[in-house]
């Protein structure tokens, strides 16, 4: 799928196809990514920075953080982009606020945000891991792909993913 650009993807209509919405941005520029995704979803009362799902993590995956639309605190910052690089996390997506954006460039972090905040996290306990979730208006579940980049995200549905590669591949 990393050969394969949101727009090509999302240029195949298929039905396991949605595009996020515009809302969730890219937080710097060079952020193409591709990969498996991993849900948490919050408390946005109290919302904490996603530690234990990205110690779950595996290479490859991208985390989808679900912060209930909350912008008041950042769940994602440079200490957990520095993090998730290390151990071969190909981004984030959330709905919610992220902070320390020159230390996630500097990282070379794709990181797709609702908001920019320097206030951080309160709270101390994920509500949700590996759950189905919604972000950007799209339906998020485990085992989805997540493909972004400057131009935007797009979701595939894990059972919808080689007939789209393929079609997207021949776009």
């Amino acid at each position: 799928l990393v050969q394969c650009s949101p727009a090509a993807t999302a240029d195949t209509n298929h039905e396991g196809v949605t595009v996020l919405s515009p809302e969730i941005e890219p937080v710097h520029t060079d952020c193409a990514f591709a990969g498996t995704v991993r849900t948490v979803r919050l408390d946005p009362t109290a919302l904490w920075a996603p530690v234990e799902t990205l110690d779950r993590a595996l290479e490859g995956e991208v985390i989808v953080v679900d912060a209930g639309d909350s912008v008041e605190e950042a769940i994602w910052g440079e200490l957990l982009s520095t993090y998730a690089t290390e151990i071969g996390v190909r981004g984030l997506v959330t709905n919610g606020a992220v902070r320390d954006v020159a230390g996630i460039r500097a990282a070379g972090f794709p990181a797709f945000a609702r908001d920019v905040t320097p206030r951080g996290p309160s709270g101390n306990t994920e509500v949700e891991r590996n759950g189905e979730t919604t972000v950007g208006g799209a339906s998020i579940a485990p085992g989805d792909v997540l493909v972004g980049d400057e131009s935007g995200l797009v979701a595939i549905e894990r059972d919808a993913v080689s007939d789209v590669t393929e079609a997207a591949q021949a776009i």
